[in-house]
């Protein structure tokens, strides 16, 4: 109940904040009309801000990010990491090699959204390799599709693909797999 309360307490500030922040970044920039004879020209004179609005809009972002982060850890999305005793102290999960790699498919799967999370289940579910060919019957998805989809995990580091046959096999990462070169 007060972790609601903070985060609801912490959006109405982020909010808050951020408006402040917008309000003072948009100011209307002051014009001078011109007139020459029949004409008439427009002339934006450059707007600059005083220090009390400089200080304004430097607390304002920092409450604004400060509260997002907030919001962040609230909700999981940011997870601190525990300190790791040295290799001296007493550590009964040193050996432990299944909580060692500390279910880091979970995590990336949390990362993911969409197409790119559906692909890499298939992938877990799999054992952490596939064929392509049977990945694109999988997902139901175009040949295409799934290519720029295992492109873009490729780029990140999440897949590795390998020429098998006519077509490629797709596997996780070493990293992921908890595995060493």
């Amino acid at each position: 109940m007060k972790s609601k309360i903070r985060t609801t307490v912490t959006i109405g500030i982020f909010i808050i904040s951020s408006i402040v922040v917008i309000n003072v970044l948009l100011v209307n920039t002051p014009v001078v009309i011109q007139i020459e004879g029949d004409a008439f020209k427009i002339v934006d004179i450059p707007y600059k801000y005083t220090i009390n609005e400089a200080y304004l809009l430097l607390s304002s972002a920092f409450l604004c990010g400060f509260c997002l982060a907030l919001i962040l850890l609230d909700n999981g999305i940011f997870q601190t990491i525990p300190h790791e005793p040295e290799s001296g102290e007493n550590n009964p999960l040193e050996n432990s090699q299944g909580l060692e790699k500390r279910d880091i498919s979970g995590i990336i799967l949390k990362a993911l959204t969409g197409d790119e999370r559906k692909t890499v289940e298939i992938i877990l579910n799999k054992g952490g390799r596939i064929l392509q060919n049977e990945l694109v019957n999988s997902l139901d998805f175009s040949k295409a599709k799934v290519s720029r989809i295992l492109i873009n995990l490729e780029k990140r580091g999440i897949v590795k693909k390998s020429k098998y046959g006519l077509t490629n096999c797709i596997s996780l990462a070493d990293d992921i797999r908890g595995e060493t070169k």
